[in-house]
């Protein structure tokens, strides 16, 4: 025990603890392999204690619990904010058209969507706004656009409400990637769930439309950091050879998740939107099971140095699985780095220079000072931006089709199925990159034709079954790709990168990155305010001239007035 301790100590301030690990009464020809990447020796642990044994199982059915609350939270809006069709509302009781109109005579009052409009069957006379409000034609609390009055000039809130539930996804993956590499997969996962529970709660119970918008914003953040941690931790939880259960498996539940938040829509149609968004809500309560029952990633213990935690979870792995710990901890020499631990407490901090060396936290500037890592991040960058655009409007356009909107939200969400199982059968057969060609093609291509038949449904009614189908093709493509990028993605960084990574690849955060990049694109477009429309090229190109002759002009005034105001 002494030699090892002294062996030990020699390394302790170069090596990380991994690596000193490994090295521990080794021999000359077998040091060499314990400089093999932390992950390899993680996975051999895995491997040592059954890799997929009751404990992995168990944990796996924890971790996807939380599926169906994110589905749940990102696509509400579909249902609790769906249209209601609506006319302005005649004059209440103790009024009249004449207060609006003056004389009507025999003019006819046309109540519309949002104007009140005064005619005389052939042309409009007068008209104005919704003076006295609107009617629907199903209960106010069908729908939160009902019950807030959502409608017309007020339209924008409805959408600024799903907007903003993109935009916190964008600010949940920046605040997720620190917390979960900082504090842990499981707190994270579990507080993320939580805050969905209140979150959702919160729109539910929300008193007016700003409200409400406050509440959508913090559900997806917290709806964000529920689907980072999970994925990442669901990874972290298997060896390299069962890597690609994460991508297919996981994907499966999602897509039998949003399956059944059509299901549970449909069932609450006749309800308030109240009462769906409350049982959508509920869901999050698996928080408590997962924060009971599971452990925290064994391969984010070891890499921030958590030696001992990670011991009781090895044992803990090793009593489910029906192995013998003692033999697993002797076999990669964990026990006698706990004994020397234990002592190594008794004495005063930093007496003697002994020092378990966690993993180097990284951020993600260290993306930007290796060059191959950033050439790999701007094409995954551009492969996130496409599909996760691609799967949000699929979805969110699914219920405007022709048909039943339940039914054919539900027919979207199943075509998530069979990509799944393309992952399955052909991710390790053919390799992430050629996969992610098919799905990308696919995705393309279907797309495309369901625009095309869209638009020849609107001449020929018979093209709506075409579109449709169309759009379950595009689907599987942008549902497989986008899979795949949050399984590959992460396998191009170390574990203290790995969820930065995820942060900058987010769906919210790159759609919302790439609006403030169109506003500084939209400085190279022209003003085209007040011009009539060019009928020719010669003519497009005149007007170029001509408004860059004129920024030009504008800008020498502006640096000549500029010039005299400093004199």
């Amino acid at each position: 025990m002494e030699d090892a301790e002294k062996r030990i100590e020699d390394t302790s301030n170069n090596r990380s603890l991994h690596a000193m690990e490994k090295t521990d009464h080794m021999d000359e020809d077998t040091a060499s392999n314990s400089r093999k990447d932390d992950s390899l020796f993680v996975d051999h642990i895995l491997r040592s204690l059954n890799p997929i044994g009751r404990y992995q199982v168990l944990h796996i059915l924890a971790l996807l619990m939380s599926s169906p609350t994110t589905a749940f939270h990102l696509f509400s809006t579909v249902f609790t904010a769906k249209d209601v069709p609506h006319r302005c509302a005649g004059p209440p009781e103790g009024s009249e058209w004449s207060d609006i109109f003056g004389d009507t005579g025999n003019l006819t009052i046309v109540q519309d969507k949002c104007r009140l409009s005064l005619t005389d069957n052939s042309s409009v006379l007068d008209s104005t706004t919704c003076v006295y409000g609107h009617e629907y034609e199903l209960p106010l609390d069908a729908s939160y656009i009902s019950q807030f009055d959502l409608v017309c000039d007020l339209k924008w809130l409805t959408k600024l409400s799903q907007t903003v539930v993109i935009l916190g996804q964008g600010v949940g993956a920046l605040i997720t990637s620190f917390v979960s590499d900082r504090f842990g997969r499981k707190t994270t996962l579990v507080c993320s769930n939580l805050g969905l529970l209140a979150t959702g709660l919160g729109v539910a119970f929300s008193p007016n439309a700003p409200t409400l918008i406050v509440f959508k914003f913090l559900t997806g953040i917290f709806q964000q950091g529920t689907i980072m941690s999970r994925i990442t931790f669901f990874l972290e939880l298997l060896p390299l050879e069962y890597r690609t259960t994460n991508a297919w498996l996981g994907g499966t539940v999602w897509g039998l998740s949003a399956v059944l938040f059509s299901l549970i829509a449909y069932i609450f149609r006749n309800d308030s939107w109240q009462s769906l968004q409350i049982v959508l809500s509920l869901a999050s309560l698996t928080a408590f099971i997962q924060w009971w029952y599971m452990d925290e990633s064994l391969r984010w213990l070891l890499a921030n140095g958590k030696t001992e935690k990670a011991q009781k979870t090895i044992a803990r792995i090793a009593k489910v699985n029906g192995r013998n710990a003692d033999q697993i901890m002797q076999q990669f020499h964990l026990e006698e780095t706990e004994a020397m631990i234990k002592r190594r407490k008794e004495k005063e901090a930093g007496a003697d220079g002994f020092e378990i060396e966690p993993t180097e936290h990284l951020s993600l500037i260290d993306i930007l000072k290796v060059k191959r890592l950033l050439i790999n991040s701007l094409c995954l960058w551009f492969g996130w931006f496409i599909a996760a655009l691609s799967f949000f409007i699929i979805y969110l356009t699914s219920t405007s089709l022709s048909g039943n909107p339940y039914l054919n939200f539900a027919l979207t969400a199943l075509m998530e199925i069979p990509n799944n199982l393309f992952h399955y059968l052909c991710l390790n057969r053919l390799g992430r990159r050629r996969c992610l060609r098919i799905l990308f093609l696919t995705l393309g291509v279907g797309i495309m034709l369901a625009g095309l038949s869209r638009k020849l449904e609107e001449k020929n009614s018979s093209f709506a079954t075409f579109t449709l189908l169309a759009s379950m093709v595009a689907m599987i493509g942008a549902s497989g790709s986008l899979g795949l990028m949050f399984s590959y993605s992460p396998e191009m960084y170390p574990t203290n990168m790995r969820q930065a990574d995820e942060a900058v690849w987010a769906p919210g955060l790159v759609i919302g990155i790439g609006a403030c990049a169109m506003c500084l694109l939209s400085y190279f477009l022209p003003e085209t305010n007040g011009r009539e429309l060019p009928q020719t090229l010669p003519q497009l190109q005149a007007w170029f001239k001509e408004t860059e002759g004129v920024e030009s002009i504008n800008k020498k005034k502006a640096a000549s007035s500029s010039n005299g105001g400093t004199k």
